[in-house]
């Protein structure tokens, strides 16, 4: 039976999934931007993507993209081609070279991202310009963020970096392969400790109720609940718990996401309160059926 569902829940990942690229080419254009895009949370986005031209808008609403070790998200532009990217509210994941990266003239702004697994999380070439707030850098290879050149501009606040091998750097002409520390300008609100997401390993980004990420971000930003914001792609839920039974990820809907986490669950003991659905003291294949059922029904 656990086979079974296991290779249900394979068919469904499948079907829910997409590349990023096909959702920049589906995308239109809207306010001042040639490219809007808004991703949906319930799909899992893959691949990378190239800009070259044109402003584009990307809002993940929590969604996560994984690059699946391959190229990441990056943008050129040029006094011929303009062109600039704002980000939200992405968890970025499994880059081979980098999650993030701005070429050239290229401008932007990368607000409430997650950049996890990557060699550099966010790269900065040539004259670009770019402004960070309320991300979190977590695992990167290389460098959180990294500078080549002297010419970047790079204004960053309200930032946590947490098991990079280094954090924030500069690589200056001339100098080699000889990287130096670089303190961000303005750097209010800088953080050096554990995000402490719900689960890490399989791209659950929830906080959880001790992070300190929650209330922790830029005070110009305002939460939904009325708060100063929170750090990362997913803002913290108050009411999180078992008050919407089904809900295995704490994200206030029931779908096959909570199927995911509930399998992760049985397969490698990684559960959270709401798993026992049937509440015999264990989690197993029928907590697995009782959530299909409500999904179905």
């Amino acid at each position: 039976m656990l086979k079974r569902t296991f290779i249900i829940f394979t068919l469904m990942s499948q079907i829910l999934s997409i590349t990023l690229q096909e959702a920049y080419n589906n995308s239109d254009s809207n306010e001042n931007y040639d490219k809007y895009l808004i991703l949906d949370s319930n799909l899992n986005y893959t691949g990378g993507l190239g800009i070259y031209e044109g402003n584009v808008f990307i809002d993940c609403n929590g969604a996560t993209i994984n690059l699946e070790g391959g190229q990441g998200i990056w943008i050129y532009a040029d006094e011929d081609s303009p062109s600039s990217l704002d980000i939200q509210e992405c968890s970025i994941v499994n880059g081979l070279y980098y999650g993030l990266s701005y070429g050239g003239t290229s401008m932007g702004n990368v607000i409430n991202c997650n950049f996890y697994s990557t060699n550099f999380g966010l790269k900065l070439f040539d004259e670009s310009n770019v402004y960070v707030t309320n991300s979190i850098f977590i695992n990167q290879q290389s460098m959180g963020i990294g500078v080549y050149t002297e010419f970047p501009t790079i204004n960053g606040d309200y930032i946590l970096f947490w098991n990079n091998e280094d954090d924030c750097m500069e690589n200056c002409p001339g100098w080699g392969n000889i990287w130096t520390q670089l303190e961000l300008s303005s750097g209010l609100g800088i953080i050096n400790n554990n995000p402490l997401f719900s689960n890490i390993e399989h791209f659950n980004f929830n906080l959880t109720e001790n992070s300190p990420c929650i209330n922790s971000g830029n005070p110009d930003i305002i939460d939904s609940d009325g708060s100063i914001s929170d750090l990362g792609a997913i803002t913290y839920n108050y009411s999180i718990g078992c008050s919407l039974f089904g809900d295995i990820n704490y994200d206030n809907e029931i779908n096959v996401l909570d199927i995911v986490e509930i399998i992760n669950c049985i397969l490698f003991d990684f559960c959270t309160n709401c798993s026992d659905m049937n509440d015999d003291g264990i989690t197993n294949v029928l907590d697995v059926v009782a959530i299909i059922n409500i999904i179905i029904n």
